[in-house]
Order: C-alpha cells, then sequence, then structure tokens
C-alpha cells in the first residue's frame, strides 16, 4: 500500500506538471526532501525516480515556461560559480577521487537546480507551493520522530524517522535543524497562505506542526536542536507584536521541555560547557584544527570527500596514558567541510551566497514597506 501510494503521488505529479509545468519542479522539491525512493519497499526503490523528474522539470520550463523569466540576482550568480568551482575542484585537484566523483554527482545538481528554481516560482502561489511542499515533504520525516520521541523518550543516535542511516534527515542533527527551521515558516502559512483554507483546521494543522518540530528536536537529543529553538524563540520575541504572550508561550514551552525530558536529555545537553572532556565535541574541535593545517599548504581544498584523509589525535588520558590516532573523521560543520573540500575560494562562495540570501531578504522587507498589498512577501522574508 506505501508503494501504492508513492507511486500515485508521483505519477501525479508528472501528470498534472503537463498542464502546469512549474508543478514538475514541485515534483523534483518532493522526490529530493522526502526521498520516495528510500522510503519505497519496491517500485520506486529501484528507479531513477529523481533523474526523471528533474529532467521534466527543466524540460517543461525550456518548452512551455520561459514567460518573464526572473533576472539572475546575486544569488543565482554565486550559485552558478559555485558549481563551476566544485567542478573545478574535483576534475583538476580531488585528492580522493572516487569519493569526489561520487558526491559531486548528487552536490552539482543541488547547486545547479537551486539556480534553477526562481527561474520557475516566480507568483505568490507558485512560491508558495514551492514551500508547502518543502514543509510537508519534511514533514513527513519528522511527524513519526515526533510521535516515537513521545512514546519512547527519543535518544541520540537512534533513527525514529521514515528513513534509516546517518545522512540526510535520518541524521539526528540535520533533522533537528530541518525540524527549527520549519517553525517560522509554518507560523507564516498560518497567518497567509492562500492554498489552504483559512479556519480553525487550518489553525489547528501548523500549531501542531510546530509542537512536533519541537519535539523532534528536543528527541534527537541534539544540541544543535537545543541552539536553534533557543534562537527562534528570542527571534520571536523580538519581532512579536503581542511580547508578553509570546514570552508566556516561550515560557510555558520551556517549562514543558525541561519536564518531560529525561536524565539522559539532560546529560547529554550539558555537555555544550564540557567540550575539553566530552568525546564528540572534542573530535570536532581536533578535526577543525586538521582542516586549517590542511588548506595552509592546500588553499584551493582537497576536492569532495578529503575528510577520508584526516587524520586526529586525541590526547592521552590518566588511564591511557598513550594519544590514540584516529583517521577518516567527518568534518562535523558545514563551513569546515566547504573549506577543507574547496579551499578558501569555495568558503567564500559559501559565505557569499548565505550573506546575499540575507540581503535580498532585508531588501525585500524594506521595499515592500511602502505595499500593504505585498505585506505577506516581507512576513515571507522575516520568516
Amino acid at each position: 500500500m506505501r508503494d501504492l501510494l508513492l507511486l500515485a503521488v508521483y505519477v501525479a505529479f508528472l501528470v498534472l506538471g503537463a498542464a502546469a509545468p512549474f508543478i514538475f519542479s514541485l515534483g523534483y522539491v518532493w522526490v529530493d526532501a522526502f526521498r520516495p525512493q528510500d522510503v519505497a519497499y519496491g517500485l520506486l526503490a529501484g528507479l531513477p525516480v529523481a533523474m526523471v523528474m528533474g529532467m521534466a522539470a527543466i524540460g517543461g520550463w525550456l518548452l512551455m515556461d520561459r514567460r518573464s523569466p526572473a533576472p539572475i540576482g546575486l544569488t543565482v550568480f554565486l550559485l552558478l560559480l559555485f558549481a563551476f568551482w566544485v567542478t573545478l575542484s574535483t576534475v583538476e585537484w580531488a585528492q580522493v577521487p572516487g569519493m569526489a566523483w561520487w558526491k559531486w554527482d548528487w552536490a552539482f545538481k543541488t547547486i545547479v537546480f537551486s539556480a534553477f528554481i526562481p527561474m520557475v516560482f516566480r507568483s505568490r502561489v507558485q512560491i508558495e507551493a514551492f514551500l508547502q511542499v518543502y514543509l510537508f515533504a519534511v514533514a513527513a520525516h519528522f511527524l513519526p520522530y515526533a510521535g516515537k520521541t513521545l512514546l519512547s523518550g527519543g535518544g541520540y543516535g537512534v533513527s525514529l524517522g521514515l528513513v534509516q542511516g546517518n545522512s540526510g534527515l535520518a541524521e539526528g542533527a540535520t533533522l533537528a535543524t530541518v525540524s527549527v527551521a520549519i517553525i517560522p515558516l509554518a507560523l507564516f502559512f498560518r497567518r497567509n497562505t492562500r492554498i489552504l483554507p483559512h479556519g480553525r483546521v487550518t489553525d489547528l494543522l501548523y500549531l501542531g506542526l510546530v509542537v512536533a518540530c519541537v519535539i523532534a528536536a528536543v528527541g534527537t537529543y541534539q544540541r544543535t536542536g537545543l541552539v536553534g529553538l533557543a534562537a527562534v524563540a528570542v527571534l520571536t520575541l523580538v519581532r512579536s507584536r503581542r511580547k508578553w504572550l509570546a514570552a508566556l508561550l516561550i515560557t510555558a514551552g520551556a517549562f514543558a521541555v525541561a519536564a518531560l525530558t529525561s536524565d539522559a536529555w539532560n546529560t547529554r545537553i550539558s555537555t555544550i560547557g564540557e567540550y575539553q572532556q566530552e568525546s564528540s565535541a572534542l573530535t570536532r574541535l581536533l578535526v577543525w584544527q586538521w582542516t586549517l593545517d590542511f588548506v595552509r599548504i592546500h588553499p584551493f581544498g582537497g576536492g569532495f570527500g578529503v575528510s577520508e584523509l584526516s587524520r586526529i589525535v586525541f590526547p592521552g588520558t590518566d588511564d591511557e596514558g598513550e594519544p590514540l590516532v584516529v583517521v577518516g573523521r567527518a568534518f562535523h560543520s558545514i563551513y569546515f567541510e566547504v573549506l577543507g573540500e574547496q579551499g578558501w575560494v569555495g568558503l567564500a562562495l559559501f559565505l557569499g551566497l548565505a550573506v546575499s540570501t540575507f540581503l535580498a531578504q532585508w531588501r525585500i522587507i524594506r521595499t515592500v514597506a511602502a505595499h500593504p498589498e505585498l505585506a505577506w512577501a516581507a512576513d515571507l522574508s522575516r520568516a
């Protein structure tokens, strides 16, 4: 039944896209975020679902939907430069060629499709459809995690979502980060959605998603989730028009988390301030130091997968006087990952993408201030 349902959704995107080409791109967003090929037992599991949907998205736009394309702004320009740079690093100086080409295969497509998105989603309804599809696609991963957390209490390194493994939304820190990032979007759609009808049911739907986001982030036992929730709480309080109500709700939520979490969760979170003794945090610091040492010799980076060459030395303890040498540890940070793999040029492009994105949001907020009918755009940019 699961396979039939996923196949029906997949085919629906293809059929509807023939009438409205931007739906092909919605289908690609759904495939990329939901990963039906990893969730299905058969049927879709062995098919190139992403490639077919991606070709349909690009082909549909070229043949039927090229009118009024969005101008190539700074963010899109930086994305295209970044795609060129990661390709150059893979071809010319990758230290681990096999791993580099494997990662380039999906990273390059992700970067290029990110540049393609503004060309497709231009109207308010299209932009909302893009974000709604993404929201509900990732919700399929954190909703079961939240439900199982309520039943079992969650746990560090425990796979409670739809997919197994240690990458993508199966990995706790990534799931916690995406869950927290969804909260402002869910609150935005609660007030501004045009695709779903306004009413009590819609309110409960989005508020329920917010609660599930918090539970999932807490249930991963990831310090990433706690820091993210704190950031969202502070920004929500600062931006809220009714600060006393926001402060009351945030305080009640904090007390609820404190009351419902277990001793194991408290022990895990308390290690934030004990990085010298806590092995996970110490590993990160040592890997980051190795990365800085590596790029001193290789300022252009070592290409995708260069972490396979990392060599870190744990200092000896009182019980074990000999230092421990570990090879091939992951970067544990997107910034150090880009630095180690793509060098200082790649990091500059990556940080430029982040900065240009934030500047674009602030520019939208200032621009639409004099146009009340575009207040939704400012609210979306704040989200």
